[in-house]
C-alpha cells in the first residue's frame, strides 16, 4: 500500500486509527505539502500522509474517525530546547517585571502582589531589566525594603544571572556582612562592607535554592498550567535545565499520567556523582521524559556584563566573569562522557564558547555517540565557527534574545558586533542549531524567535542587523522540528511527519512559508495534537 511515496507494510483493523484530511500538511518541515495523515489510536504513530481523496479512499471500509482540519497549515510540533520549565511554570503566577521600563513601576507591581501575604512569607519574581529603565542604575535593598519591610523577596534579573533582594531576605539567607561572597559568584556589597541587595551568577543560584520551596499542590498546578501555554503556542515538548527536585518533579507528574508534553531533562553537576551511581545515560527514558545530560557552566550574560570575552568590555577593562575554574570543568566533562553522559555547557561570550570548545575537543574521543552541545553561543569567534560541525557540537541558540540585546551589544561590544548571534555563520559551517527560549527568561513563542532569527529586526524597524547572519524559514522550522528531535537522540520518532513517527503536529490558520517575514511572529496556533490526541 502506497500513500505518495510512502509504503505501508499491512493495513489496520476498523476503529483503531484516526484519519486527519482537509488540510496542508509540511510533513518535511519545507514548502511541500501534503492533505492528509492517518495515525493510529493507540500507539499515536502515524501510518500514511497523502492525498485527502486517496486516503479516505483507502481507509473508508474501515471506519475510522475523521477530522476536517478545514484548510489549515499543519507542521511538526515544535520543541523548545532551552527552558527552566518549572521554574517558568511557577513564574506564571508570580510577578513578571519583563519590559517594565522603570524602577519606580517595578516597584509598584511587586506591592500589588504583597498584598495579603503573611509576614515572613516569601515573594519571588522574575524579569527586571536596569538596562531599560529610566534610572539608569541598579537596584538597592532599600528599594524593596520600603515596600516590602517584612517579606522576603527574591527577584531574578531578565538574564537569571542577577538577583535582587531586600533586607528581610538577605537576613533569611544569612547574607550579614561576616559572611563573605558564596564561591563561584558575587554578593555585591555597600561601602560600609554590608549585602547591598544585589547577588551575582552562582551565589545568586545558591540563595535561590536556599528558599523555601512551594508546596507540591502549588508545583504541580503550576506544571499544569506551563503546559497549557507551551501546548497554545505551538510547542509539544521541551529540554529543561534545572535540578534534581524538578526532574523529580516531572517523573512523578508522568507517573500519575499529568505529563502531557515531551521532556528531556538535563543536571546540574552536583547531580553527576549520584547520576553516575545510578547508571544513568544520555537517552534513558521513554516517549514522554528522557534524561538529556549533564549542565555545565563557564561565563554569565551579557545583561549583567559577565560573558566571558577575549577582549575588554567597550565601557572598561573587565572580560566578564569566569564562573567555574576550566581544569574543575574538562573534569566534569570527562567523568559524564566515560559514563555515557552528554553535556550541554553554557558559554555567551566568545571566550567562553573557545573555552567549551576546547573541552569538547579533549573529551570528544571518549564517546563519540554522545551530543553535546554549547547553550546561546551569542558571540562566537570567527576561527571558531568551523569547529562546532567539526566537533559535531550542536549550537543551542535563542533568537528571541536577539531584538532586545542589539542596543547592549552596540554598548559594550563595540568593534565585535558582526560575532554576535552569529546563525547564518553557524549554519553555513554545517552546524546543526536548535532553537529555545531560555522561559521564563523570554517567552517560549516560538513564531517571535523564527521571525527573529529570519529577519534580526527589531520591532517594527526595517534594518537588519548583520543580515548575512539571517537563517532562510526552513532552517529555523527544522531548529524546532528535526535538529530539536536529533539533539534529544530522537530523530526516529520525532521531528518530521512520516509513517513511523509520531504523530505531534500544530495547526495554524495562515501558512508559515507563505506570509511575510515580519508577520511571522503574529501567527497563532489553532489546534495542538500529541500522539494523535488533541490537547
Amino acid at each position: 500500500m502506497t500513500a505518495g511515496n510512502i509504503t505501508m507494510k499491512r493495513t489496520p483493523k476498523a476503529g483503531t486509527f484516526r484519519l486527519f484530511t482537509n488540510a496542508r500538511i509540511h510533513s518535511l518541515g519545507d514548502k511541500r505539502t501534503e492533505e492528509a495523515l492517518a495515525c493510529h489510536v493507540f500507539t499515536g504513530a502515524i501510518l500514511a500522509v497523502g492525498k485527502s481523496k486517496e486516503l479516505l479512499g483507502r481507509y473508508k471500509s474501515l471506519k475510522p474517525e475523521i477530522i476536517d482540519l478545514q484548510g489549515m497549515t499543519v507542521l511538526s510540533g515544535f520543541t523548545d530546547c532551552h527552558t527552566h520549565f518549572c521554574g517558568y511554570s511557577l513564574m506564571l503566577s508570580r510577578p513578571n517585571l519583563d519590559s517594565v521600563r522603570s524602577l519606580k513601576d517595578c516597584l509598584k507591581i511587586v506591592s500589588g502582589y504583597l498584598k495579603g501575604k503573611r509576614p515572613g512569607q516569601w515573594l519571588l519574581g522574575t524579569g527586571w531589566n536596569k538596562n531599560i529603565w529610566a534610572e539608569g542604575r541598579l537596584p538597592r535593598k532599600k528599594d524593596l525594603d520600603a515596600i516590602s519591610p517584612s517579606n522576603p523577596v527574591f527577584l531574578w534579573g531578565k538574564d537569571w544571572h542577577t538577583a535582587w533582594i531586600n533586607s528581610a531576605a538577605i537576613k533569611e539567607l544569612g547574607l550579614d556582612s561576616e559572611i563573605p561572597g558564596l564561591p563561584g559568584g558575587l554578593v555585591e556589597r555597600d561601602r560600609d562592607g554590608r549585602p547591598s541587595g544585589i547577588v551575582r551568577e552562582e551565589a545568586a543560584n545558591q540563595c535561590y535554592l536556599r528558599i523555601p520551596k512551594p508546596s507540591e499542590k502549588e508545583q504541580r498546578e503550576a506544571l499544569d498550567l506551563g503546559q497549557k501555554v507551551f501546548a497554545q503556542m505551538g510547542l509539544t515538548g521541551f529540554h529543561t535545565m534545572e535540578t534534581g527536585a524538578e526532574f523529580s518533579l516531572l517523573q512523578k507528574a508522568h507517573q500519575e499520567g499529568q505529563l502531557h508534553l515531551r521532556a528531556v531533562a538535563y543536571l546540574r553537576e552536583d547531580s553527576l556523582t549520584e547520576a553516575v551511581g545510578l547508571g544513568l545515560r544520555s537517552g534513558f527514558g521513554d516517549d514522554f521524559l528522557k534524561f538529556g545530560g549533564l549542565k555545565l557552566f563557564i561565563d554569565g550574560s551579557l545583561g549583567s556584563q559577565t560573558a566571558l570575552m577575549l577582549k575588554p568590555y567597550s565601557s572598561g577593562n573587565s572580560f566578564g566573569l569566569q564562573v567555574a575554574d576550566y581544569d574543575q570543568l574538562l573534569s566534569l566533562a570527562k567523568t559524564a562522557a566515560q559514563h555515557g553522559i552528554a553535556c550541554a555547557i553554557h558559554a555567551i561570550g566568545d571566550a567562553a564558547n573557545k573555552m567549551a570548545l576546547d573541552i569538547y575537543r579533549q573529551t570528544r574521543n571518549l564517546d563519540r555517540t554522545l551530543r553535546h552541545r554549547i547553550e546561546h553561543c551569542q558571540s562566537v569567534a570567527a576561527s571558531d565557527l568551523i569547529r562546532y560541525r567539526e566537533l559535531g557540537v550542536i549550537a543551542s541558540v535563542q533568537p528571541i534574545h536577539l531584538p532586545s540585546d542589539i542596543d547592549l551589544i552596540k554598548k559594550y561590544w563595540v568593534g565585535r558586533e558582526a560575532s554576535a548571534y552569529p546563525f547564518g555563520s553557524l549554519a553555513k559551517a554545517g552546524t546543526t542549531i536548535v532553537f529555545g527560549s531560555d522561559a521564563p527568561i523570554e517567552t517560549p513563542d516560538p513564531f517571535k524567535a523564527i521571525q527573529a532569527a529570519v529577519t534580526r529586526q527589531r520591532g517594527d524597524n526595517p534594518e537588519s542587523f548583520y543580515p548575512k547572519e539571517r537563517m532562510n524559514i526552513k532552517q529555523a522550522v527544522r531548529a524546532y522540528t528535526s535538529d530539536a528531535a536529533y539533539a534529544s537522540g530522537r530523530e526516529k520518532v520525532l521531528g518530521t511527519l512520516e509513517p513511523g513517527k509520531l504523530a505531534d503536529f500544530i495547526c495554524l490558520s495562515d501558512d508559515l512559508f507563505q506570509v511575510r517575514a515580519d508577520e511571522i511572529g503574529r501567527l497563532k496556533v489553532k489546534r495542538t495534537f500529541i500522539g494523535g490526541r488533541e490537547i
